[in-house]
């Protein structure tokens, strides 16, 4: 009997819990509800200086960020919301607490506060990047694993910078700029790689990932398994060079672009001033470890670029659209070219001052008529 009790109690607990978890549920704000009022593109507020600001949130753009993708909710950022009343005219508190990303990007806020970036803006210096600065707008943050080393620098860094004024000592610095990420040489104790993006010589672009699986009658999750064919986890040079004829068939002559970029990590938002890699051999060498991993990505519609490990090898072997590294990459050839040439140059400087030194007496004896 004083078992079929704490049975009944045990019973009873579980009910009362589950009707707390639903009720919860069935107070929490949907984003619909927010979006009934600031999805309407005309809706704006006054400010004190009598201009207006617009609180229009696009609903596409929005669902299509990180957080609309991640199914973020509008209260778990405006946390001072707890409840729609709408017999007010404003169903909420006009004057609400500000949106820190800090409360779910700690790691990246910490990394950031040590920045270069943030000590300007402890200055003063109100140019200085925030995250909103560098994000765009909260609403519509989207994913960047998909862009270009370019595509990045363009969104980031050289909307403030000007790599040119800034970059002297740095020989090819345009090749540089296009091929580097700035962050590989401007973050320290990130992880640095290659990317291997597909790339169409025929249209001038870069291949999309949806294209690429569509060719290869896939899907983004069963690539490596159609890929790699002797289950080795990682795509090796004969694998990759399978698909080039796949491609040819449908029209699309590929090639791989390569990029030096950093894993997106809470430490790549550390900026560091007057620390920047300048040494030339951390990574025009073969033993650099930045060329130890090697990620073919695909891009996806959503922003978002699986990477697929590659045969570091691959670089030596397999065709690289205008990515060269010193003993790193397929065409050797050029190596021992290089070297053929500077050595005959330092030869030939050298045989030269030795006949120079050789032929004083005689050049004397010539200038004194003797």
């Amino acid at each position: 009997m004083k078992g079929q009790k704490w049975k009944w109690l045990f019973v009873c607990l579980i009910s009362l819990s589950l009707t707390f978890v639903f009720s919860l549920s069935s107070w929490a704000i949907e984003n619909s509800e927010c979006l009934d009022c600031h999805g309407d593109p005309d809706m704006v507020k006054e400010l004190p200086n009598g201009k207006t600001a617009s609180l229009y949130v696009n609903p596409d753009k929005f669902a299509a960020s990180v957080h609309g993708q991640n199914d973020i909710a509008c209260t778990d950022c405006h946390s001072s919301i707890t409840e729609l009343n709408y017999e007010e005219e404003v169903p909420h508190p006009i004057k609400l607490e500000g949106v820190h990303c800090s409360d779910c990007h700690d790691e990246e806020a910490e990394a950031y506060s040590e920045s270069v970036h943030a000590k300007a803006r402890e200055t003063g210096n109100k140019k200085a990047p925030t995250c909103q600065m560098c994000h765009t707008n909260y609403h519509y943050v989207r994913p960047i694993t998909a862009d270009t080393v370019t595509e990045r620098e363009n969104a980031f860094c050289v909307r403030c910078h000007d790599p040119s004024k800034f970059h002297e000592w740095l020989p090819q610095k345009e090749t540089h700029f296009l091929y580097a990420e700035c962050t590989v040489c401007h973050s320290e104790g990130v992880e640095k790689h290659v990317h291997l993006r597909p790339f169409d010589l025929i249209k001038n672009d870069f291949i999309p990932g949806t294209k690429i699986v569509k060719v290869l009658n896939t899907s983004f999750d069963d690539f490596m398994s159609k890929v790699d064919t002797n289950k080795n986890g990682i795509l090796d040079i004969p694998e990759l060079r399978k698909l080039r004829p796949i491609f040819k068939k449908a029209g699309i002559n590929p090639t791989l672009w390569g990029e030096l970029a950093v894993k997106i990590d809470p430490a790549s938002h550390n900026i560091t001033k007057g620390q920047a890699i300048k040494d030339c051999l951390a990574c025009h060498s073969s033993e650099s470890p930045i060329f130890k991993k090697v990620f073919l990505v695909l891009t996806k519609p959503d922003g978002e670029a699986p990477h697929y490990p590659v045969d570091p090898y691959a670089l030596r072997s397999v065709h690289i659209t205008h990515f060269y590294l010193l003993d790193t990459t397929r065409v050797s050839i050029l190596d021992i070219i290089g070297l053929i040439i500077l050595l005959g140059g330092i030869a030939f400087a050298g045989g030269h001052l030795t006949l120079r030194i050789l032929t004083i007496p005689v050049r004397k004896k010539r200038k004194e008529g003797k």
